[in-house]
């Protein structure tokens, strides 16, 4: 059925789709809604509103200049969300970014595409996921993408890669610190990856691929997926500014999503639209189960004490909270090598110049440029010291498989704290890629405009304190190689633990592990890649949708983000993101 009525197509203004009624009512306009506008709006005979809380992407600076998003971070393209604070963190709050703008987190995040570990995926089957093992989901990697082949990589394979989608990628700015970091990290061990994104995995040191399109801007999914001529779809519509507040639901005996409630604001008319079809969630991991439990899809006992009527009792929504916890790790390095000379706007602007004239330069960096990817358990890497008290039989094996990480280190070529004028930093930045520890959220508040309760349970289980240990000394030993000592300024070895250069200024051989955990509380932080809170599952004793991303119990309703991941991919989530929304497109219009 095709469109009912004729309209613009991109609003900003609830009351012009009031009552109005589409075949498909995508709710987030993030990572995954825009592949998912574009896709089911290539069928012209149905009709597809897309709905996002925030605003246009369209005219906001920071987000088109690769090195700008950090100015995007807590500002009105920021959800701006809080952690409730974290035990084993001294009961520290962090900050929770999501990206509030047409293009989601993928409008604001360190452009990072990767496609991770192929052994991730095929663990998902094995948790339910029938249909999304890595052989499934390969080839939606690759539809996406449109790869641009750089000089300075000719070992990347073109038979690996997406030559003819809309997803611009390729490699962007290099700065000679990260290319001695690299051969620094080669020089303790770590092997060489030309490419992370194969079905040779991701396990080695590589410079990342980011979306970066040829004219040196970010090529979000916005960008890419929601182009002019896509938006010009008669039976598309694209509403911003525009908050979802609950689903609606019909009152037959068979349950099933009929539509969303919308609002502009706490203050403003609340207006309802129909969907005929479905209405498909991909508001990301924080917005998605918050909307489920507002709507009285969640654990019964936590909406009973808020007072919202009981529409499905689904244990799972909110649980299984995945993410990546990081510590930067910030050296000692001689003026001129680093990004932090960006910091002076006289020094900056011959720099922003060029990337307004060309599209190229400093400004085309995506700040984390390039990473590695071990296995705790490699005997032939130097994670301990004579000193270490962590053990490599203390470790516990959380893997996908036997070819996939647990700990990634990148390299910032800059500082990840203020420093004193004129000062300089190189930035390592220890990861852990499949953490044991799992948290959950919750409702504060049975209104759509309160923030939910986030606990991402950083290091509850302890074992993931051994594992940051092993990550840190890995990254101390790299900063200490010989490749990076002409642009780095270190102390033999400092036991100041107050200031700004420790632990980059420890001796790995003498630094204990007391003064490393203590550390790791105070300065842990988040990579921002929540996934897992309405997780695939076989049935809703285990999970909130099935395999085809189905809500359990509800007709019509499917999720789709990074919410439905069943277990972390030990790596970078956009790209898999977009993925699973190509795939799901596909599944939804072949019926």
């Amino acid at each position: 059925m095709g469109a009912a009525f004729s309209q613009p197509t991109t609003l900003s203004n609830p009351s012009a789709v009031a009552n109005k009624s589409y075949d498909y009512i995508i709710v987030g306009g993030g990572t995954a809604g825009c592949v998912l506008a574009n896709r089911l709006s290539e069928d012209a005979g149905v009709s597809v509103l897309l709905v996002e809380a925030g605003g246009s992407n369209e005219g906001e600076l920071f987000s088109k200049i690769p090195v700008g998003y950090a100015q995007l971070l807590k500002s009105s393209r920021d959800w701006c969300y809080k952690t409730t604070p974290q035990a084993a963190l001294n009961n520290r709050v962090l900050d929770y970014a999501r990206g509030k703008i047409m293009g989601g987190s993928a409008s604001i995040n360190a452009l990072v595409y990767q496609h991770c570990s192929p052994s991730d995926f095929d663990e998902w089957e094995t948790k339910g996921a029938t249909g999304w093992n890595y052989n499934a989901l390969a080839p939606y990697l690759r539809k996406s993408e449109k790869f641009t082949p750089h000089p300075a990589h000719p070992d990347v394979r073109p038979e690996d890669r997406g030559d003819n989608g809309v997803w611009q990628t390729s490699y962007g700015y290099a700065h000679t610190i990260c290319d001695r970091w690299m051969d620094a990290a080669v020089a303790v061990g770590v092997p060489r990856n030309p490419d992370l994104n194969t079905v040779r995995g991701s396990i080695g040191v590589s410079k990342f691929v980011t979306f970066v399109d040829q004219k040196g801007q970010r090529s979000s999914t916005a960008t890419a997926f929601l182009s002019k001529d896509v938006l010009r779809r008669k039976n598309l519509t694209v509403i911003t500014n525009t908050l979802t507040t609950r689903i609606l639901f019909s009152p037959d005996a068979r349950l099933r999503a009929t539509g969303i409630e919308v609002a502009q604001d706490e203050s403003s008319p609340r207006f309802e639209i129909t969907a005929r079809k479905e209405v498909i969630l991909a508001a990301g991991a924080v917005n998605s189960p918050q909307l489920l439990m507002l709507s009285g899809v969640g654990e019964k006992s936590e909406l009973d004490k808020l007072g919202i009527p009981v529409v499905k009792n689904l244990f799972h929504v909110g649980k299984n909270l995945l993410d990546h916890p990081l510590v930067p790790i910030l050296f000692r390095a001689k003026g001129g090598h680093t990004l932090d000379y960006m910091q002076d706007p006289f020094k900056a602007l011959p720099v922003m110049l060029r990337w307004f004239l060309t599209g190229r330069g400093p400004c085309t960096s995506n700040g984390g440029e390039a990473a590695l990817f071990v296995r705790s358990d490699d005997e032939s890497l130097p994670f301990t010291s004579p000193v270490s008290e962590s053990q490599a039989s203390e470790l516990v094996d959380n893997t996908s498989g036997p070819d996939s990480p647990d700990i990634e280190i990148g390299v910032v070529p800059a500082s990840y704290r203020p420093l004193p004028k004129g000062k300089s930093g190189l930035t390592i930045v220890p990861i852990l890629v499949r953490p044991l520890s799992v948290g959950r959220l919750w409702l504060s508040s049975s209104s759509p405009f309160e923030k939910p309760n986030i606990n991402p349970a950083f290091l509850a289980d302890p074992a993931d304190m051994k594992l940051m240990l092993r990550g840190i000394r890995l990254a101390l030993r790299i900063g200490r190689g010989a490749a990076l000592q002409p642009m780095l300024d270190l102390k033999e070895n400092s036991e100041d633990v107050q200031d700004v250069y420790w632990p980059g200024d420890a001796d790995p051989d003498k630094v204990l592990d007391k003064d490393l955990e203590v550390w790791v509380r105070n300065n842990i932080e988040t990579v921002n890649h929540c996934a897992g809170t309405a997780r695939i599952g076989n049935s809703e004793e285990d999970g909130v949708v099935d395999a085809q991303l189905r809500v359990f119990g509800i007709d019509g309703l499917r999720v789709i983000d990074a919410s439905i991941f069943p277990t972390m991919v030990s790596g970078h989530p956009t790209a898999p993101v977009v993925a699973i929304a190509e795939k799901a497109s596909d599944m939804i219009l072949k019926g």
